[in-house]
């Protein structure tokens, strides 16, 4: 075998085991240092290791090059192909040390590279073969009829092995399935995720992750193997995973920001949440609001009466107008205030109730005196599931001498603006996941107390409806 090939074959195979090691990211999850760190922390640090993979096609790329000589061998287009496996090899490995939050565009300069490198594998073992034919290294092959027989000798037979091998390795890891696949996921201290000014280092508050994405073909083996996968048919509705990434690194924004102002309230810090009107979120189309409300307007009043929630919007609603009425609507778009006359229509499921045709949704101030100082870890992509635990957590912090007197917390749910805690999904895995750790209780929304014992029987599950029972059970124990 050509000795840049044993380079690129190397890169190959090393990026197909960091694809398995992706998939089984979850299994070491209860390794920690003596120091705190937990796995979800280590894996930053072990995602560089990637880097090996083109800088290993930068080896073989420059071997190759070296070799033939710039402008001898092939040709100048074998040696420019190598050029280029190099400079996109050099580019990957800088996003992967320097800016692995581009993890798209560093997926993107891979795969490029990776088919460059098979195409150089192809032709150099191809002509490695045919210069073998020759009557001495170097020379042009004899082309007469017995040459030609044996043409199928000149084949790259291996590098066509390892490319047809790589592919359906790639099909089995890759390949979406038309299924979602969930199974579980790591803990994260909270106390070491986010840390607010002036606030105490704090003890132990565990959210939970696990991993809910398109399944591949893989999972199914994995579901064989290990405990905890479950599959559902993807969603005809399903929306592309660009926009369900984009939409669940906002949902873990907006909880951030929600446990914070709560957390700071509760602790002496600010006004917390309130309300200050009413967002449209999306508008109907041929609804009375069609072409003169848009996404992203804020009501602020119907005919001068002020309605800063979705609750008070609607009962205004109901109690003042009928379908059918005009109704003056003042609203804030882009920062300034227009003023909008609009007729009501009767709403399709309730014919007496009055509708515009919008989607709404609250719009929250978020009160945060203090700053809050987040790290970012690769495995945390985001959701609004760790608010609770975060909201326990800044509160820990804030409050002298803390509030975990030692025991080891770990707890999952949502935290709405009035301090309840919200529902979540995969619950079950959540709680097996938690089932591996040392954690000494695991709060739960109270409606899923019986599907997270089923996950984990022996756990000491709590079920708990506000940040107020967490707090209560934690001084009562």
């Amino acid at each position: 075998m050509l000795k840049p090939a044993r380079y690129y074959l190397f890169g190959i195979g090393l990026a197909l085991a960091c694809l398995v090691a992706a998939e089984l990211i979850w299994v070491p999850a209860p390794i920690r240092t003596s120091g705190g760190m937990q796995w979800i922390e280590m894996i930053d640090w072990l995602f560089n290791i990637v880097a090996l993979v083109p800088l290993a096609w930068v080896i073989g790329a420059l071997l190759g090059i070296f070799r033939d000589g710039l402008w001898r061998g092939f040709g100048i287009l074998l040696q420019l192909l190598r050029v280029f496996i190099a400079g996109l090899g050099f580019a990957a490995a800088g996003y992967v040390l320097f800016a692995p939050e581009m993890l798209f565009l560093l997926l993107v300069l891979i795969g490029a590279a990776a088919m460059l490198v098979f195409v150089d594998m192809l032709i150099s073992e191809m002509r490695y073969r045919i210069t073998a034919n020759g009557k001495e290294e170097g020379a042009k092959p004899s082309l007469d009829m017995q040459t030609k027989r044996r043409v199928w000798i000149w084949l790259p037979k291996r590098s066509a092995i390892a490319l047809v091998l790589t592919l359906l390795l790639l099909l089995a890891l890759l390949c979406p399935t038309g299924y979602l696949v969930t199974y579980p996921g790591m803990t994260l201290n909270l106390n070491r995720y986010a840390h607010v000014e002036g606030g105490e280092k704090g003890g132990t508050i565990n959210g939970v992750l696990v991993f809910d994405r398109p399944a591949v073909p893989v999972d199914w083996l994995f579901a064989k193997l290990l405990p905890m996968y479950s599959f559902e048919k993807t969603p005809e509705n399903e929306p592309p995973l660009t926009e369900t990434y984009a939409q669940v690194v906002l949902m873990k924004t907006d909880a951030n920001a929600a446990a914070s102002a709560i957390a700071m309230k509760k602790t002496g810090f600010g006004s917390g949440i309130t309300p200050e009107g009413v967002r449209i979120v999306a508008v109907i189309k041929d609804s009375p609001a069609d072409q003169r409300l848009q996404a992203g307007d804020i009501i602020e009043q119907l005919n001068g009466q002020a309605v800063r929630s979705i609750t008070e919007l609607s009962a205004y609603m109901v109690a003042e107008v009928k379908p059918g009425d005009k109704v003056t609507v003042t609203l804030k778009r882009k920062g300034s205030e227009q003023v909008v006359d609009l007729l009501t229509e009767a709403s399709a499921d309730a014919p007496e109730r009055p509708v515009f045709g919008v989607s709404v949704q609250t719009e929250w101030h978020y009160d945060i005196p203090k700053n809050i100082d987040y790290k970012r870890f690769m495995a945390h992509l985001g959701g609004p599931s760790h608010g609770a635990m975060l909201t326990l957590a800044l509160i820990d912090q804030l409050t002298p001498g803390g509030i975990t007197h030692g025991i080891k917390i770990a707890g999952t749910g949502t935290i709405e603006p009035d301090g309840s805690i919200g529902l979540i999904g995969g619950i079950k895995q959540k709680a097996y996941a938690i089932s591996r750790t040392d954690a000494d209780v695991f709060f739960v929304p109270a409606e899923l107390e019986e599907a997270a014992r089923s996950g984990a029987p022996e756990l000491n599950i709590v079920p708990v409806n506000t940040i107020d029972d967490v707090l209560a059970w934690l001084a009562q124990h």
